[in-house]
C-alpha cells in the first residue's frame, strides 16, 4: 500500500490509514513519523483496536498523543 501520508497546514501532516486493519495502521504511522520529523501527525483510522492502541504503544514511546472520534473513524493527533 502507498503511504497516504499529506501535509494539511504547516508542520502538521495527516496519515489516511482507514480500511487496514491490524498491525498495518501501526506500522503505516511509525513509517510516517520517521519521514516527518519533528511536524505534527494525525492518523485517521476506522478500525477500533488500533484507535485504542496506537495511542498507548505511541506514549510509550515518549510521543504526546490526543485522540478524538469523529464519525464513523478517530482522529490521533500525534507530536513530540
Amino acid at each position: 500500500m502507498e503511504l497516504k501520508l499529506k501535509q494539511i497546514e504547516d508542520g502538521v501532516f495527516e496519515l489516511d490509514v482507514r480500511g487496514n486493519a491490524c498491525p498495518f495502521p501501526q506500522i503505516y504511522t511509525e513509517l510516517a513519523l520517521k519521514k516527518i520529523g519533528d511536524a505534527r501527525l494525525e492518523v485517521i483510522t476506522d478500525n477500533p483496536p488500533s484507535a485504542r492502541d496506537l495511542p498507548i504503544v505511541l506514549k510509550k514511546r515518549g510521543y504526546q498523543v490526543e485522540s478524538e472520534k469523529e464519525g464513523d473513524h478517530w482522529r490521533i493527533k500525534i507530536w513530540k
